[in-house]
Formats: C-alpha cells, sequence, structure tokens
C-alpha cells in the first residue's frame, strides 16, 4: 500500500518541481486541467465502467454512494455553518465555507486514487460522486452562494442540461450504459485501446496538475491563513470521522464502503473557489483551503484506506 502512496507523493513532487522550473506556470497548469477534466478522464470513466459487469447489487451501491455522497456534502457543509457561527466568523463567508468544506475532489483526486487502490469496481462507485458533486454544486452550491432557489420548469431544466452536458457525467453515463447493454463488445477494439491509452494519462497528469498548483500558491502566505487551516483540519478529519460512524449503521456492501470513507478524506473540489468568485464572497480562503485541504489529505487518504481494510474485509 505505501509503495503506491509513494507512486502518488511522487507525481505530486514532479509537479511542484516543474512549477518551480517555470515549466508548469499557472496557465499551462490550467490549460492543463482542462485537458484532464475534458479528455483524459472521460476516456478513463468511459473504458473502466464499461467493461464492469454490472448486476444488481452493483447498480444498487451505485445509487447509494450518489445518494450518500450529497447528503454528507450538505449535511457536513451545515454543520461547518453553525461551526462559523459560534467561531464568530464574518457572516459572509458563511455560504463559501458551507460548500467548499462539504465538496469533495472526485476527479482530479478521488478517482486516480481509487483505481490504484480499488480498481475497476472503485472507479465505478467513486464516479457516483462526480454526479453527486456536480448536482450538489449546480443546486445546492448555487442556491447557498446567489441565496436563491430554483423554482419552475425552466430553471430545473436549464440545472439539468448543466449536469448532463457536464464531460464527466456523461461518460459516467456512456460507460453505464456499454455496460448494462453489453453494447462495448461492438465498439471496435482499436477504440477502446485509444480510449485506454488516453484514460492511462488520467492519473499522472491529474497528479502533477496538484503539484504544480501547489507550488504556484505561494505557500509561505499560506501558513499565514490560519483560519483557513483551521477549518481545513476541521473538515479533514470531521468528515471521515463521522463516515466511519455512519458505516456502522448503513447495510452497504465493503466496496461501496471502503469508497465512501475514502471519497470523505478527499479534499475540496478546486472548481468551488471558481464558483464562488463568480457568484460570491471569499474566492480567496476558499482557495486557501482547497490547498490546505489537499496538503492534508495525503496524510488522510492513506489513513482511510488502510482503516477500510481492516473494518471492511
Amino acid at each position: 500500500m505505501y509503495g503506491q502512496f509513494f507512486l502518488l507523493f511522487a507525481l505530486i513532487l514532479v509537479g511542484y518541481y516543474c512549477n518551480k522550473k517555470g515549466w508548469l506556470n499557472r496557465e499551462t497548469n490550467k490549460n492543463m486541467s482542462s485537458m484532464v477534466m475534458h479528455v483524459t478522464i472521460p476516456a478513463m470513466l468511459i473504458t473502466t465502467i464499461s467493461s464492469i459487469e454490472v448486476d444488481d447489487r452493483i447498480l444498487r451501491g451505485f445509487l447509494l454512494m450518489a445518494a450518500a455522497q450529497i447528503a454528507a456534502m450538505v449535511g457536513f457543509g451545515y454543520l461547518v455553518r453553525l461551526y462559523a457561527r459560534f467561531r464568530k466568523v464574518d457572516s459572509r463567508l458563511h455560504p463559501m465555507l458551507d460548500i467548499t468544506t462539504g465538496s469533495i475532489n472526485t476527479g482530479f483526486i478521488g478517482l486516480p486514487v481509487t483505481l490504484i487502490f480499488f480498481g475497476s469496481e472503485g472507479v465505478l462507485y467513486m464516479s457516483a460522486g462526480i454526479l453527486s458533486l456536480n448536482l450538489y454544486l449546480c443546486i445546492y452550491g448555487v442556491c447557498i452562494i446567489e441565496d436563491k432557489k430554483i423554482s419552475g420548469l425552466q430553471d430545473w431544466g436549464k440545472t439539468a442540461k448543466k449536469v448532463l452536458l457536464n464531460p464527466n457525467c456523461t461518460s459516467v453515463i456512456i460507460g453505464m450504459v456499454l455496460a448494462v447493454t453489453g453494447a462495448i463488445h461492438w465498439i471496435p477494439t482499436v477504440l477502446i485501446d485509444f480510449l485506454k491509452k488516453l484514460g492511462d494519462l488520467a492519473t499522472p497528469l491529474s497528479l502533477i496538475y496538484i503539484g504544480a498548483l501547489a507550488g504556484s500558491s505561494g505557500m509561505t502566505a499560506l501558513f499565514k491563513e490560519k483560519q483557513a487551516l483551521e477549518f481545513s483540519i476541521l473538515k479533514m478529519i470531521g468528515m471521515p470521522l463521522l463516515a466511519v460512524i455512519a458505516l456502522f449503521f448503513v447495510p452497504a456492501g465493503t466496496m461501496a464502503k471502503s469508497i465512501f470513507l475514502l471519497s470523505m478524506a478527499l479534499p475540496s473540489a478546486i472548481v468551488v473557489p471558481m464558483m464562488v468568485e463568480q457568484y460570491g464572497y471569499g474566492e480567496k480562503m476558499s482557495s486557501d483551503i482547497v490547498l490546505w485541504t489537499t496538503f492534508i489529505s495525503m496524510l488522510t487518504m492513506p489513513a482511510c484506506v488502510w482503516l477500510a481494510g481492516t473494518l471492511y474485509t
């Protein structure tokens, strides 16, 4: 297990080193993230999910995972909002703290780590988090940040369109359709091999991107952001702890429980600061929390992978 985590850390350090050498500046890294999200991760999702024999057990686990992750993100964000009131944090920051600490980075970190430690079936369960994250951000997140409610068929139609047109959500749906119908066997082998080669790039590029992002953040300045660190520690300890307690009462399979616990140890979603900048207040602190939780996840992820192996096998 620890050898695999060395691989993760090493790839992140490669990204950090490349940024410091000027080979991966902020603009280049931004373009690489777009390539990962729109090309390599969708390819990995299609080929990985379509290769699984999906039965009723797996399908129920997938739907349960999506629902559980939405509930966890909404519930934990609300708890953090209560904690922010207790700590007398500026009320303008409460919506940002809600969705930043509640969100989980299933794409850039969750999928690569799951593929390494839990294989194809694990990726299927973690991919449910991609659907749940997009639903969470497009419905709950926007409502919280903009302080408005979605009402009427037109608003719901726009939200559904936004979720379904997300390339990762589309890839999950395509992969599930190919797996359930068996249509994957009708796809030319050369096309499948091409998509697999693209998908193989998802893990290294995702982790190199995270490292380069850390390199461009200014570590000295980040250590001065004590409030962001406080809420990051709260998220990275609180979410896995509550997950362990909740899973004692959930009648799910061992794989589903393991992936859910791992998902609760993931850092905040990278897209949230961009949402906050566009719709709300506190973009700088949101970015700091994303970076801090990413660093802390290097400790929480190995712990949760080990704990899942101890509790659920």
